[in-house]
């Protein structure tokens, strides 16, 4: 590429939602000395399929003063009416979105080292505001996303040794590049590609390295298939199975962006930021070990122990999916040595 960028610049990242308030896991805490408000919103698209998201505020700003997105927050978790309490036919309509004058919800990645001392990476959504969706407002449920990514690797998608015709897109999503924690800056993320034409096309137009904008849909829904078991005598017995689905599915994408558009990420940038997420990832890896060993020394009781955590890096009550990291099988992050760079 010979535009010479100094850092990587923030990609477009966008997300859409609209639903009703299904349920609301607010609670004001201390983070690094601070008081701040944090939480989950489940917001309901259909009856099949909710939406968790993320909020956080400090208390006060910087000029001392209490953070109007504080407050904001303080309003949803006093105010707003939820399925869970209030029924569905009064729970609160809300909608979040990025409009041209205000940057709101983002594809995030909540990213900790767990208990067995392994590196944990799970899809997230943050918002900051949740804004209730007005009786004059056209309401229409729905979850979608908008990202500039960096292509890293085209996979077919296999299911017991078999292709399914679906097409996994792992890609990087690159924040805002001035917060502190390097592993934060570029995240690996897993997409899929599942109508043919559009996986026709992304197998033949997409390439390691490029840049591109895609659009999809959020998919975050149990499916419950119920059928009956005959048995030696009685009643057939009626079996219950439940799928979890959490998938990120891109329904349309820009052609790559030419090496000198302004918006396309730089390689050489790309890798840096690579190179320096997996040290950090091994930093993090290394505290906490330390940390381990420090509280069996000094403790023989029982219980938990409570770090101070960044805002969007608290552990979720709800159960986790399985695959700790969509970019790799054991749950361990990228070795990026230069051999394994995807560009």
């Amino acid at each position: 590429m010979t535009n010479e960028k100094q850092q990587l610049q923030e990609g477009i990242n966008n997300i859409h939602i609209e639903g009703i308030v299904k349920e609301i896991r607010i609670e004001e805490t201390v983070i690094n000395g601070k008081d701040a408000i944090t939480g989950e919103i489940d917001i309901q698209e259909t009856a099949e399929s909710t939406h968790t998201v993320n909020v956080f505020s400090f208390k006060m700003t910087k000029e001392n003063k209490v953070s109007g997105l504080y407050k904001a927050i303080c309003t949803i978790r006093d105010e707003y009416k939820t399925i869970e309490k209030d029924g569905i036919e009064n729970a609160d309509k809300v909608r979040i979105e990025t409009t041209k004058n205000f940057d709101n919800g983002k594809v995030a990645k909540n990213e900790y080292v767990g208990q067995d001392g392994e590196w944990k990476s799970y899809p997230q959504l943050n918002a900051k505001f949740v804004n209730r969706v007005t009786p004059s407002d056209v309401f229409e449920p729905q979850a979608k996303f908008t990202l500039e990514i960096v292509i890293a690797a085209l996979k077919d998608e296999t299911r017991n040794g078999e292709e399914t015709g679906r097409l996994i897109l792992k890609g990087y999503i690159v924040n805002y590049q001035e917060q502190k924690d390097d592993y934060k800056k570029i995240v690996p993320f897993d997409f899929i590609v599942d109508n043919p034409t559009s996986v026709n096309y992304v197998q033949n137009t997409y390439e390691k390295g490029q840049t591109v904008k895609v659009f999809g849909n959020i998919v975050n829904q149990t499916i419950i298939t119920k059928k009956l078991i005959e048995v030696g005598f009685g009643e057939p017995q009626e079996q219950i199975d439940r799928k979890d689905v959490r998938e990120y599915v891109i329904v349309g994408g820009t052609p790559p962006y030419d090496d000198e558009d302004k918006n396309a990420f730089d390689t050489s940038l790309v890798r840096e930021a690579l190179k320096k997420r997996d040290a950090a990832i091994e930093v993090k890896k290394e505290e906490k070990k330390k940390k381990g060993n420090n509280s069996s020394q000094s403790s023989s009781g029982f219980g938990n122990n409570f770090d101070n955590k960044d805002p969007f890096g608290q552990e979720s009550t709800k159960a986790k999916p399985k695959n700790d990291d969509p970019f790799s099988d054991d749950g361990k992050p990228i070795d990026i040595s230069d051999d394994d760079l995807p560009f």
